[in-house]
């Protein structure tokens, strides 16, 4: 578990950490290989796109509202429905690989990609829950090759890490991953689902209290994500049992409360200005590979920060704490 860290011992602040991420990821530029091939792929690549099933349902949805009640302009929605790309599915929000061509695609490509068109509703679910999982195999042989490239940048050398075993921890990587998503589904549920039957309910009262508790319930849903914004790294680099894991991230993020939100917000801002930008300039041309590329490692240091962030803090603990012998306390 993750105890008291000790206080004499100085940890690196956000802006080291995030240089320390800049630093690994230009010496060792293979890692942003995963972030760069995926959104290469969602650019040029063949398109999924299920833009009769996506305008059946909003037609439907907007028929249904009354008409005095409130006036919707679908065109946008239409519009937006016959550039979503499904195959962005394989960029898992929240746990997954970074990815730049995530919302609609650009109105021009250098190439005309080829468009396969989707059936309905229950392929498109089952299309989902394939590229979801798909998508975090792909996160975990990312992190696991973020861990690889940490490992290979100890100044203590270490035995040698062989094929079978890199894939064994990618694997159980993956799984935990997996484990992870379906927790956070669940919570998410647990915590809407209730809180939106009291709004409907609140809101035959009072318009005001309904809303009221819709807030609440996404301001608990921030703060249970921002509380678990560290998981995904404790289960590539902490050999605890799954529970344990989460355990050691929430109390790792709480013992550490200003740096990493200071961090979760540095990144996650970073992340979004990034995004608008290089898409405000994409100019339709091979221009945009060199965009693509920018984000790529740009994404690629912000994510190898937040890994170190949590292997410095977790190691941190560990000193504090006599380990049993024979177990390694750092999956590197």
């Amino acid at each position: 578990m993750v105890q008291k860290q000790d206080q004499t011992t100085a940890l690196p602040g956000v802006w080291a950490t995030l240089s320390a991420g800049f630093e690994l990821t230009t010496r060792y530029l293979w890692l942003m290989v995963i972030p760069a091939a995926l959104d290469f792929f969602l650019w040029i690549g063949p398109r999924l796109s299920f833009r009769a099933l996506l305008e059946r349902l909003i037609t439907t949805s907007v028929a249904q509202l009354p008409a005095d009640v409130l006036t919707i302009d679908t065109a946008p929605l239409l519009e937006a429905a016959g550039r979503l790309n499904h195959f962005a599915y394989l960029s898992v929000s929240l746990l997954g690989v970074p990815a730049l061509m995530t919302g609609p695609t650009p109105a021009k490509t250098p190439i005309t990609p080829m468009v396969i068109a989707g059936g309905g509703l229950g392929q498109w679910f089952g299309l989902l829950v394939l590229f979801t999982v798909a998508g975090l195999l792909l996160t975990a042989l990312f992190y696991s090759l973020i861990a690889y490239a940490l490992r290979r940048s100890l100044n203590t050398p270490l035995p040698p890490l062989g094929l079978g075993r890199f894939v064994a921890r990618m694997t159980l990587t993956w799984l935990r991953l997996l484990g992870l998503l379906v927790l956070l589904l669940v919570l998410v549920v647990l915590i809407t689902f209730p809180m939106a039957l009291l709004a409907g309910f609140l809101t035959l009262f009072s318009q005001t209290f309904g809303v009221f508790v819709m807030f609440a319930a996404v301001v608990l849903v921030m703060w249970l994500l921002m509380f678990l914004s560290y998981t995904p790294q404790g289960m590539l680099l902490n050999p605890h049992p799954f529970f344990a894991v989460l355990l050691d991230s929430v109390r790792l993020f709480r013992r550490n409360f200003p740096s990493a939100l200071g961090l979760l917000a540095v990144v996650v801002l970073s992340r979004q200005l990034l995004s608008a930008i290089l898409l405000r300039a994409d100019s339709g041309t091979w221009v945009t590979a060199i965009n693509i590329l920018a984000h790529a490692y740009i994404a690629t240091a912000l994510t190898v920060a937040m890994v170190i962030f949590y292997r410095d803090r977790f190691v941190a603990s560990l000193r504090a704490t006599p380990q049993p012998t024979g177990n390694p306390p750092v999956n590197s």
